[in-house]
């Protein structure tokens, strides 16, 4: 199963949980209407439904069918909804250890729903509050899940904490690495698109490498290009209708071609060339430390994770045994 980067974000406005794993105990004794307990936290089988129904509703918005209750593949999707409501509950118990430093307050708590109203209600708190309501969400359950995506940050930064990747390091890979670092030939084109062969014979005769953009934002009837000076960006073989595609395909650098008629109308177009070229790692090191360092905390939390889910683990505690996770660790 694949796990998403961060544990427990918060999906606005639809406020679904991304799921993570998480190995738990079996277990009876809970209350009724209890699926699973964390650490003496209760997670409801109604909070389970909701998060199940935001799936099934995302799912019948893309055009595709949802399993069946009861079916192996809907039991899977449960799993991993309360996989992701338990580890929510570990973040949050995580946090209480970690104190004031990790610990969201009712003030910023307040703030961050304020933003999610203003970003996804146009301000209108009534609207806010009937979305909850068709989700099945109280606004303690909103306050709740925002609280997981002000707090979830915190606590894996603190894991996080003084991973660097330095300038040495990045050379030292880049030396090691040459095939990573070779920036491939392209061919970019541009194009002036007119509606007539006679107003595309004008153009071309007055047009030169120097003025082709200019020219583009004046004359050119393509919205797509037009503001651009007429680029088009890299030429995909294939991407293009076939009469312009050759013709960009067989121009040199710098080249303008004599007008070219496709269905959309007339073209003139000229194509810029780069050569292959290897990246000196002077050039790459910025990206090296972005991506390597990076790497290096996705790793470290990881590792954290796995350990994290160990602790609990003892204190996890599912009423169903077909809901428990069938994966024993995560990966990263």
């Amino acid at each position: 199963m694949t796990r998403p980067r961060r544990i427990a974000a918060v999906a606005l406005p639809a406020l679904v949980l991304a799921a993570a794993g998480l190995a738990g105990c079996g277990g009876s004794g809970l209350p009724d209407g209890v699926v699973a307990q964390v650490g003496g936290q209760d997670i409801s089988r109604a909070e389970l439904a909701q998060l199940v129904n935001q799936q099934k509703s995302a799912v019948g918005q893309q055009g595709q069918e949802f399993p069946e209750p009861g079916s192996d593949e809907y039991v899977a999707l449960e799993r991993q909804a309360l996989e992701g409501l338990v580890f929510q509950r570990i973040v949050a118990l995580e946090a209480r250890k970690c104190g004031k430093p990790c610990l969201a307050t009712a003030k910023q708590v307040a703030a961050e729903r304020k933003k999610v109203i203003a970003d996804n209600f146009s301000g209108d708190a009534k609207k806010f509050t009937e979305f909850l309501e068709e989700q099945g969400l109280t606004s303690a359950d909103a306050d709740r899940i925002l609280r997981a995506g002000i707090e979830e940050p915190r606590v894996t930064a603190r894991v996080t904490k003084g991973i660097t990747f330095t300038s040495a390091q990045a050379r030292k890979y880049c030396e090691a690495n040459p095939d990573e670092f070779k920036e491939p030939a392209s061919r970019d084109a541009s194009h002036i698109l007119v509606k007539t062969k006679a107003e595309a014979d004008r153009i071309r005769a007055q047009v030169t490498t120097r003025n082709f953009a200019d020219l583009a934002r004046q004359y050119s009837t393509d919205p797509g290009s037009k503001d651009q000076g007429g680029d088009l960006g890299t030429v995909q073989k294939g991407a293009l209708v076939p009469e312009f595609e050759k013709v960009a395909l067989a121009l040199g650098d710098g080249e303008i071609s004599d007008p070219v008629k496709t269905q959309f109308g007339w073209h003139i177009i000229t194509v810029r060339l780069t050569p292959a070229r290897d990246i000196p790692c002077d050039e790459a090191e910025a990206g090296i430390i972005r991506t390597q360092t990076q790497a290096k905390k996705d790793a470290a939390i990881a590792k954290w994770r796995d350990e994290v889910i160990a602790t609990w683990e003892p204190k996890t505690i599912y009423a169903d045994s077909a809901l428990e996770p069938a994966e024993t660790s995560t990966t990263g």
